[in-house]
C-alpha cells in the first residue's frame, strides 16, 4: 500500500538572516527566560494564562502562541456542528484547548506532567471555559475515543529529558508514538493541527505521519528571526473509502 508523500518542512532561514538576527534574539531570550523561573501571567488575544515554573511557556517559546492564534482565528477550525470534539495533546498551560473551546468545541486536554495538568485546570477556570483536563501519557487517558479535531505542540527535539521542564520540548520517542497513534484518535475525515519549528526533528514527524497514512499539508509558515515556524494539518483517511479501495 502506498503512503502519502511527506509534507515539506518549515523553510530554512538563510544563513545571512540568521547571522543578522542572532544578537537580537540572544538578548531577547536572556530577558524572556527570566520569566521561566517564577509564576507569570501571559496574555494571548486578550486572554490571561497563568504559567507556572516547569510548565512550557507558550509566549517565551513562540510555538504555543503561534498555534493558539491560528486556532482562535482560522476559518479552517470552524466546528462542523454542535457537539464537535477536540483533543489537546500535551496541553501544557492549556492554551490550545482553551482557544479551541472558544470556537465551540467540547475539549479534552491531556498532559503527562502533573504540574501542567494543574496549571491547565487553573487556566480553564480563569477563562471560565469547560475543558476536561486529564493526566496521562499521550493518548492513554482517551484510549478508545475519537475526535473531530486533535491539536498538539509536542516535544520537537530528540533526547532524554533531564528535568521536568525539559519533558515539554525533549523526548526520545514521542514523535514516533504520536505519529503512530494519531490516526486512531481521529474520526473519519477528522483533522489534526500542529506546529513545527525549523530547529526540531521535522522530518521525523512528517515522515512518521505519512507512513501512518495521514495526508499532511503545510498550512502557513512565518520566519521569526533565527527560526521558522510552520502550522500543518493532518487529515484522517475515510476508513470506509480506504477499505473499499483495498478490497
Amino acid at each position: 500500500m502506498s503512503h502519502p508523500r511527506p509534507a515539506p518542512p518549515p523553510p530554512p532561514v538563510a544563513p545571512a538572516t540568521r547571522l543578522l538576527w542572532a544578537p537580537w534574539m540572544a538578548a531577547k531570550r536572556a530577558v524572556l527566560r527570566r520569566r521561566l523561573r517564577r509564576p507569570v501571567f501571559e496574555t494571548i488575544r486578550g486572554r490571561s494564562f497563568a504559567v507556572w515554573p516547569g510548565v512550557f511557556n507558550p509566549v517565551v517559546f513562540r510555538t504555543g502562541r503561534f498555534l493558539a492564534e491560528f486556532i482562535a482565528t482560522s476559518p479552517l477550525l470552524e466546528p462542523l456542528g454542535a457537539g464537535a470534539t477536540a483533543l489537546d495533546v500535551g496541553t501544557g498551560c492549556g492554551v490550545l484547548g482553551i482557544f479551541a473551546a472558544t470556537r465551540g468545541y467540547q475539549v479534552t486536554a491531556v498532559d503527562v506532567v502533573p504540574e501542567a495538568v494543574a496549571c491547565a485546570r487553573a487556566n480553564a477556570l480563569l477563562n471560565t471555559l469547560a475543558v476536561d483536563v486529564q493526566q496521562g501519557d499521550l493518548f492513554a487517558p482517551v484510549a478508545g475515543r475519537t475526535f473531530d479535531l486533535v491539536l498538539f505542540s509536542l516535544p520537537k527535539f530528540r533526547g532524554t529529558p533531564a528535568t521536568t521542564f525539559e519533558r515539554s520540548w525533549r523526548s526520545p520517542d514521542v514523535i514516533d508514538r504520536l505519529a503512530a497513534g494519531l490516526p486512531g484518535m481521529l474520526k473519519p475525515g477528522g483533522k489534526a493541527y500542529f506546529v513545527l519549528t525549523s530547529h526540531g526533528d521535522c522530518a521525523g514527524m512528517l515522515d512518521g505521519l505519512a507512513q501512518a497514512g495521514l495526508a499532511v499539508e503545510r498550512v502557513l509558515w512565518r520566519h521569526f528571526g533565527v527560526e521558522t515556524l510552520a502550522i500543518y494539518s493532518a487529515t484522517a483517511p475515510n476508513r470506509s473509502s480506504s477499505a473499499a479501495v483495498s478490497s
